[in-house]
């Protein structure tokens, strides 16, 4: 299994006329040209539950998910494995 390390970055966006608001979460891999794709999360709660099923732990993801609410956050130095981040949908 190879494994990956980068930075997940978490952007809220307010959303407009045609769309909510939601988070969008994105895998940027420190080295190599990866197939990131970017993953739509709607609320805070599922925010937080989708960062403790990439495996951070639930305190670092609510203190994470609670920074996102007013601006763009960069969680460095995640290492996963590759087939963990296809799973999640960061990765294609």
């Amino acid at each position: 299994m190879k494994k990956l390390i980068g930075t997940v970055r978490i952007t809220p966006n307010p959303g407009d006329e045609k769309t909510l608001p939601h988070f969008d979460v994105v895998f940027q891999p420190y080295s190599g040209k990866l197939d990131a794709l970017t993953v739509q999360v709607n609320t805070h709660d599922e925010l937080v539950e989708f960062l403790i099923s990439i495996r951070i732990s639930e305190d670092e993801a609510a203190r994470w998910a609670g920074r996102a609410k007013s601006s763009v956050v960069l969680i460095p130095s995640i290492e996963r494995t590759e087939e963990l981040l296809r799973d999640s949908g960061l990765l294609r």
